[in-house]
């Protein structure tokens, strides 16, 4: 399965509304890779935020740790955040984050499906 069908795949349910995937680049930057439920300004103006270290995105790769149902920093959007952290596979490096947005807690089944999803995709990007 490719990235991007796998960000498709992530709001196919409804219970998402917004799921983008960003890789650390080399240089420590992240790139975004892929998304789906959210384009335009919006889009443009996530890839643009994750550049500030103290970004929920950007603190996800550094603190390895998955966050779920958070209220955004910025307003607009669905009412809550989910960030999974992307690791290398048979590691505990973190090369990405697949970040969604929804208005209700997710499911288990959501939550299990993110974290599925980001080790995936860890395994294709290596």
């Amino acid at each position: 399965m490719t990235m991007p069908s796998q960000v498709d795949e992530i709001i196919s349910g409804g219970e998402i509304a917004s799921a983008a995937v960003f890789i650390l680049r080399p240089e420590s930057a992240l790139e975004l890779r892929a998304a789906a439920g959210i384009a335009g300004e919006a889009l443009e103006r996530l890839a643009v935020a994750v550049r500030d270290p103290n970004h929920p995105i950007t603190r996800t790769v550094d603190d390895g740790t998955a966050s779920f149902d958070v209220r955004p920093v910025a307003p607009g959007g669905p009412a809550l955040r989910s960030h999974v952290p992307i690791s290398a596979p048979g590691s505990n490096r973190v090369v990405g984050v697949v970040a969604v947005a929804h208005d209700a807690p997710l499911s288990e089944a959501a939550r299990a499906r993110l974290t599925t999803v980001a080790d995936e995709i860890g395994a294709e990007i290596g």
